[in-house]
């Protein structure tokens, strides 16, 4: 199995593990659960944006996301991410947003749901909702004659985080596959940079 076939399916089983959090984990648990997934994603896309000459120094680049390095946190990730054009800014935001609902779950001893007011109102706030609406309402478009198909989205704050997490989720890792392959940087840089995304 070559590299990015190995690669595609490590993303696959991220994914898996992502979905099944989305079906069986608490509010709490599937907050933890997604800002994982988008700080492991992260850590890829960015270990795949290193000169590749560095991929083969394990002991260089692997302290930089380790214990007090530069990019351990789910945080600087994030900044770094978006400050070397990895992620558009509402892309940016979204996880952002994701941190912060990760927090409020983690560092609370009550009981929380998205529910909560300030879970909910951060949850309204993801754009990645948005444009996941958008892109439903414009396949409706096109599917004149059938069912619309904007039932998938009960308006409850879980699903809208779940649908929002897919989408971002999604998109992240089809960057990861963009960067690990063969193709040229300016079409790389495009596609990292795309408005349309």
């Amino acid at each position: 199995m070559d590299l990015i076939q190995g690669m595609i399916e490590d993303l696959k089983r991220e994914n898996e593990y992502f979905f099944e959090a989305c079906k069986k984990e608490s509010d709490r648990g599937l907050a933890l659960v997604a800002a994982e997934f988008f700080d492991a994603t992260l850590e890829r896309l960015l270990r795949a944006r290193f000169s590749p000459g560095l991929k083969n120094q394990p002991k260089l680049i692997k302290p930089l996301f380790e214990g007090f390095g530069p990019l351990s946190t789910f945080s600087s990730k994030i900044s770094v991410s978006y400050a070397i054009d990895l992620l558009q800014h509402w892309m940016a935001s979204d996880l952002d947003l994701i941190r912060r609902i990760r927090n409020d779950f983690a560092h609370s001893l009550e009981s929380k749901t998205f529910r909560d007011p300030n879970i909910s109102r951060m949850v309204g706030q993801l754009a990645s909702f948005a444009k996941a609406i958008k892109s439903v309402e414009k396949t409706n478009e096109t599917r004149a004659s059938k069912q619309p198909r904007q039932d998938i989205f009960e308006d409850t704050s879980r699903n809208k985080f779940v649908v929002a997490c897919t989408r971002t989720g999604a998109l992240l890792q089809a960057k990861v596959v963009v960067l690990e392959s063969d193709g040229p940087d300016d079409m790389k840089r495009s596609f990292m940079i795309d408005p349309k995304l």
